[in-house]
């Protein structure tokens, strides 16, 4: 590959190196590779068209959520547009929501059919991130330039696809989270070193907590009690505890850690290191570091599988995604993704997962269950 733009919210990338495939299986993964098909879209995205999650079924028990699998298998892909930086899935599944950097809309993506079935405009600015109310009635749009003369969260009803409102906040706004009641929104402002706390009922900043430089990312405990950040440039996770906002502790990690999700159990939290190429499982029980385990170039975005058996890594600089056993803190696959995947979503039922390919356009479709 040929060199690439650096993601829009990152410092320049480091020189590539040769991408190694490090699978247990990498024979089978290589194999799965070459039988990548692309997913036609049928008919024209309409930004009119409601097809918000709201009213949608509810999220399926854990009891119905796939057993996911150490090799997962490429199915295909979805062609949705320019720069996709980002996608978020609705709260039951239904739909992704993809923040497209550069041309500036936010497509959805039906994932029953697998196909975009809307376009939305967001003409205050470039959409980074995207976050959901957890009724999904609203989205919660990160927006920001690279002039950092915009900084806004904008407010979308995912009924009408319609932006509602804009709340400015600290500059670089990064990826957000709600509370377990949706009443408030916490927003990391990456260039501010603080989180900015947004009543969701009044669109106003409520409190501001300043954190260790830079805040990249926010992820609540399955239980809302505990929130951890990822802090870029300081090479820590922050713990809060969002019942007064106050500061807890924070666990050295590796270089730059940029993304954080929580274990469906709440026992780990997980955070990729973009500058170390390497995951870092802390124990909350404990606030250290369980297990550290090396992934592939500059690691983005890191998700857990439905039923939490494994993680999957974003690798924007070796193109490909890391399959690591969550309990072992190895890796079981390594599968080649296309050019520079920035992003892994999971579906709640745990049956396939979505990765975004910036500099392709496209959606990367992963079968993460067995099939049959």
């Amino acid at each position: 590959n040929g060199p690439r733009p650096a993601p829009a919210q990152e410092p320049p990338p480091r020189r590539r190196r040769a991408a190694l495939l490090v699978a247990a299986a990498g024979l089978a993964v290589v194999a799965v590779a070459a039988a990548v098909l692309v997913v036609p879209l049928v008919g024209t995205p309409d930004a009119t068209t409601p097809i918000g999650p709201s009213g949608t079924p509810a999220p399926p028990p854990v009891s119905e959520v796939a057993a996911s699998v150490a090799v997962p298998l490429v199915s295909g892909t979805i062609e949705v547009g320019p720069t996709p930086g980002y996608m978020h899935l609705s709260p039951n599944g239904r739909f992704g929501y993809i923040a497209h950097r550069d041309a500036g809309y936010v497509t959805v993506l039906d994932t029953t059919i697998n196909q975009v079935t809307a376009t939305i405009p967001v003409p205050a600015g470039p959409p980074q991130f995207v976050a959901f109310s957890p009724d999904g009635s609203r989205a919660y749009l990160s927006i920001y330039n690279t002039e950092r003369t915009v900084n806004l969260i904008g407010v979308l009803d995912t009924a009408t696809n319609t932006l509602l409102s804009t709340v400015p906040v600290g500059r670089r706004p990064f990826a957000s989270a709600t509370t377990a009641d949706g009443s408030r929104l916490y927003v990391p402002s990456h260039d501010d070193g603080r989180l900015d706390v947004i009543d969701t009922a009044s669109g106003e900043i409520v409190n501001r907590i300043p954190v260790a430089p830079n805040p990249h990312w926010v992820a609540f405990s399955p239980d809302g009690s505990r929130l951890y950040t990822a802090n870029h440039e300081s090479g820590v996770v922050t713990e809060i505890d969002p019942a007064t906002d106050e500061v807890l502790g924070t666990v050295d990690v590796g270089v730059s850690p940029h993304s954080t999700t929580v274990s469906p159990d709440g026992g780990r939290v997980a955070v990729v290191n973009y500058d170390s190429d390497e995951l870092s499982l802390i124990d909350t029980a404990t606030r250290t570091v369980a297990a550290t385990v090396p992934v592939g170039e500059s690691p983005q975005d890191v998700a857990y599988s439905a039923d939490g058996r494994f993680l999957y890594t974003a690798n924007v600089d070796s193109d490909d995604l890391s399959v690591v056993d969550a309990a072992t803190g190895t890796v079981t696959a390594t599968i080649p993704t296309g050019d520079g995947p920035t992003s892994v979503a999971v579906r709640p039922d745990g049956r396939q997962a979505y990765v975004t390919l910036l500099n392709e356009g496209v959606v990367l479709v992963i079968d993460t269950a067995a099939t049959g």
